[in-house]
């Protein structure tokens, strides 16, 4: 049986963190509704993956195995701002597929999203929750994987 995990490099199977290069962020707009006062607010940040595989099974790919995450993001000077941590757990080897739950520490506070990884390198999580300027953040993140294990996580943050 091939090695599904080795179809791709392996920062292509785990996002986030996540991630080198710039830190981008982009406009921070507020949103209003005649019927609620909804905020809402796009960061964006480049990150430097740093991620592991945890074989906990029989020695190859198994359901069960495991990445850990720990990325960092970095600002345009290439000066780490924050990082990340997480696990992605094997639930599917064809196609090779990961649950994952990771929290971004950032200097105002944390963000903490959800998603089903696989191989294509863009993903889309759900954020489930925040800390600090952050409590009680919704939306989406984006996570693009790029060239040596590089990416973006962009945050799609509503309260």
């Amino acid at each position: 049986m091939a090695n599904p995990f080795a179809q791709r490099p392996v920062h292509a199977l785990l996002a986030p963190a996540v991630f080198l290069g710039l830190v981008l962020p982009t406009a921070a707009a507020a949103s209003r509704s005649s019927t609620s006062a909804a905020a809402s607010q796009t960061i964006k940040f480049a990150l430097a993956f740093h991620d592991v595989e945890v074989d906990v099974g029989k020695p190859g790919p198994s359901l069960g195995d495991e990445r850990i995450v720990s990325d960092s993001l970095l600002d345009t000077k290439g000066r780490k701002i924050g990082h990340d941590g997480g696990v992605c757990t094997f639930t599917s080897l064809t196609p090779p597929e990961a649950a994952c739950q990771i929290t971004f520490f950032l200097a105002r506070g944390q963000i903490a999203i959800e998603f089903l990884n696989s191989p294509p390198p863009r993903k889309v999580a759900a954020i489930v929750g925040g800390t600090g300027t952050y409590r009680g953040a919704r939306g989406e993140a984006v996570i693009v994987e790029g060239p040596r294990q590089t990416g973006t996580v962009t945050f799609q943050l509503t309260s």
